[in-house]
């Protein structure tokens, strides 16, 4: 086996270039807008309730955090953000058409959830603060977004009660806790009633129910509602 030595100069050079592949592997790393491992993140997801703005995605700080398109009535899920005050964009697939723009306020291990609403020409961004507590025993918690163009103030309904009302479009209800189980959910806006929705909320989950689609149409834009489980 051959015997490699150096001279002091030789090994100076060599711990010098190998010291200089670390710092930029770290800087590196660093400027990855994907990697939290040092850092404590927010959560974000996204909700399309647009029916004529086509897919899109949820950008922060012009990075986008939802990494595939979302349709309308979908959601992304939650994803990591960073924390403070960001821009908020959405934009199309193709990442330079900007559909509507805001600002947020991220805060450490938080949860927020962005509606996109409004038809081309007039979208825009709710931004909810998820409640992510756990509810009581035997129950669930839900809240209620009104994303219906033209649902000037709606109501929610399990079955026959009303557990929300006059909630204006892009209004947000407060938490509300209910008995789990199966449910007939529905959203009214006098005289119009959406389509309903069969579902179950279990016990100790989290659920956003909201209105989407136009009041008085039919098709895919028909007034309706859907429900994104959040925890």
């Amino acid at each position: 086996m051959k015997k490699i030595t150096l001279n002091f100069k030789q090994a100076l050079r060599y711990a010098t270039v190998l010291m200089g592949c670390v710092v930029l592997l770290s800087a590196c790393k660093k400027d990855d807008q994907y990697d939290f491992d040092d850092a404590v993140p927010a959560y974000v997801n996204f909700i399309n309730t647009s029916p004529d703005a086509g897919n899109a995605q949820l950008y922060v700080q012009d990075i986008v955090r939802t990494p595939t398109s979302v349709g309308y009535g979908n959601s992304s899920g939650y994803y990591k953000t960073y924390l403070g005050s960001q821009d908020v964009a959405v934009k199309a697939p193709d990442g330079t058409t900007t559909l509507t723009a805001s600002t947020g306020q991220f805060d450490a291990n938080a949860n927020y959830t962005y509606f996109l609403v409004g038809q081309k020409g007039s979208l825009g961004l709710v931004a909810v603060t998820d409640d992510l507590a756990a509810p009581a025993s035997g129950k669930a918690k839900i809240r209620f977004v009104n994303a219906a163009i033209n649902a000037n103030s709606a109501k929610l309904n399990l079955g026959s009660t009303t557990v929300a009302s006059n909630i204006a479009f892009r209004g947000v209800s407060s938490s509300i806790e209910v008995n789990a189980g199966s449910y007939i959910v529905s959203v009214s806006s006098n005289p119009f009633l959406s389509s309903t929705l069969n579902t179950t909320f279990e016990s100790g989950k989290i659920y956003t129910v909201y209105a989407k689609g136009l009041v008085g149409t039919t098709g895919n834009s028909a007034f309706s509602v859907s429900v994104f489980t959040n925890k």
